[in-house]
């Protein structure tokens, strides 16, 4: 019986001192997810706790399809450490097709969430613990990031999304990652995404705690309490700044400098002013100081769920064949030419026979073919914002015949009513002016329509339907889809008679 005691209290400590074997009652939503989104994604904690995620779309065809970015910002002040540059993203998980996306906490990692890995006794959930985990040190946001991953493939392995069957596992973002998310990612347009901040609608003190006494009067808040961004991810600005995976460097002219130095901390604080809010901001930190591992009161993290790139055989097949198709010359027989610049550039390297001079043609067909990708990058927006145009005109073409019909119906209802005939003159003079309208957006839409089907293969419009299609619902602008789709049927109408009837247009349209 004394054995059986033992045992029972050794049992009881052992859960006492492990919170990824004890179980407390679940945590009340608001501090775990206090402005619940449909697609959040809810990955469960030790103690009762969770944490919320957000799906964020990196729109893009195929595996090794990727989203060039504008990062950085265009004040000459800082841009030493902030100036405008290029970068390129993709997800590390399918998001359908035309798309993939990564999840990134929706909120910064709170106190409680932090303590229920970190700690041997259950936390129990409180305001204070709502606040965002701040004063640690890179390297244990790091170790967090680790604890968790191994704790939910240990108990949750279920609730993990999948990606070709490989674990996921959980990681500070890149900076790359990280700013895209917060201006918004495929949620905005191109030019919402390059602005200073994300679109505020109803004013800067609703989305972001800053350095005011009307604000966050220079405390730490809550996790959560204000308006999210477009993407739907809380506190990326201000309260709390954050930790990136990237170590810091300088900006030299478009690209980063070579110098890779301390811990990288994006979006400002609790303390920031209003007026240097901005998406771009970026500073160093050093992750050592004299009393060894540095921590900071006003910077704390969250974290992004990933996957590994070549995450099966069958994966690895697939992407080398993607990079097969890649721009690149095929081998030639002597004498001949193509109009391919690489196979031209293939074939002197071939032909020649000093090994300076084979570097020197291997280095030019490098460039070559870094230009050709690009073009091809430029080329596939070009097609998505002309797809896109060709939608937006197919919708006003689709309201205007409702508008018109509407008042050919009312006008025929007045005559037969015997209304004034002032009045069904006003009526009819109504649609006269929008018979003109639908006349002049028709014309547009045919002119495109010829324009796309002429200057673009149908194999490059029909990569990138499925990718505009992701960036419109990301947009919530799903309502274009159809008629995205419909200005596809037409280029293929087009393509096949050289023409677009306008009585048959019209039809396609009622």
């Amino acid at each position: 019986m004394n054995r059986k005691r033992i045992t029972l209290a050794l049992v009881v400590a052992l859960v006492h001192l492990s919170p990824q074997a004890a179980r407390a009652e679940d945590w009340p939503e608001r501090h775990v997810n206090p402005k619940p989104l449909p697609d959040d994604l809810l990955l469960p904690m030790p103690c009762g706790g969770a944490m919320a995620f957000r799906p964020v779309p990196v729109p893009a065809d195929g595996l090794l399809g990727d989203r060039r970015l504008t990062l950085g910002g265009a004040d000459d002040r800082f841009a030493f450490a902030e100036g405008s540059r290029q970068a390129h993203l993709a997800g590390s998980f399918g998001g359908g097709e035309g798309s993939r996306l990564f999840y990134l906490g929706k909120y910064e990692v709170t106190s409680d969430q932090y303590r229920a890995l970190t700690e041997p006794d259950c936390p129990k959930p409180s305001n204070l613990g709502r606040l965002p985990k701040t004063a640690l040190a890179w390297s244990e946001a790091v170790e967090f990031a680790v604890r968790y991953t191994e704790w939910l493939h240990a108990h949750a392995p279920e609730a993990l999304p999948s990606e070709d069957g490989a674990k996921p596992f959980l990681r500070l973002p890149t900076e790359a990652e990280w700013e895209y998310a917060a201006r918004g990612g495929a949620t905005v347009g191109e030019a919402e995404f390059l602005a200073e901040r994300f679109p505020m609608p109803e004013g800067i003190q609703n989305y972001v705690w800053f350095g005011s006494p009307g604000s966050s009067d220079f405390k730490l808040q809550p996790a959560g309490l204000l308006k999210p961004n477009p993407a739907g991810l809380h506190d990326m600005l201000g309260n709390a700044a954050e930790f990136v995976l990237d170590p810091y460097s300088l900006a030299k002219g478009s690209r980063l400098h070579g110098q890779a130095g301390g811990v990288t901390v994006k979006g400002g604080d609790y303390l920031t002013p209003e007026d240097a809010i901005r998406s771009a901001h970026r500073e160093e930190m050093n992750p050592f100081d004299e009393t060894g591992r540095r921590r900071v009161d006003s910077v704390g993290f969250r974290l992004l769920l990933s996957a590994p790139v070549l995450s099966s055989p069958a994966r690895l097949e697939a992407i080398r064949s993607e990079s097969a198709a890649l721009p690149r010359g095929p081998a030639l027989a002597p004498g001949e030419r193509l109009d391919d610049p690489l196979a031209e550039i293939d074939a002197l390297i071939a032909a020649a026979e000093e090994g300076a001079f084979r570097e020197r043609l291997q280095g030019l067909k490098s460039v070559v073919q870094a230009n050709i990708i690009t073009r091809n990058e430029q080329r596939d927006r070009a097609v998505r914002n002309l797809l896109r145009f060709g939608a937006i005109l197919g919708k006003r073409i689709d309201d205007v015949l409702r508008i018109v019909e509407g008042r050919r119906a009312a006008a025929a209802a007045l005559q037969k009513s015997g209304a004034a005939a002032e009045t069904i003159a006003a009526v009819e003079r109504q649609i006269a002016t929008d018979e003109a309208a639908l006349a002049e957006t028709l014309g547009a839409y045919r002119d495109t329509v010829a324009e796309v089907a002429q200057d673009y293969p149908a194999a490059v419009v029909d990569r990138q339907l499925p990718v505009l299609r992701d960036e419109l619902k990301a947009r919530h602008l799903a309502q274009l889809v159809p008629f995205a789709d419909r200005f596809r049927n037409h280029l293929s109408d087009f393509q096949k008679t050289g023409g677009l009837d306008e009585e048959g247009l019209l039809k396609s349209f009622r």
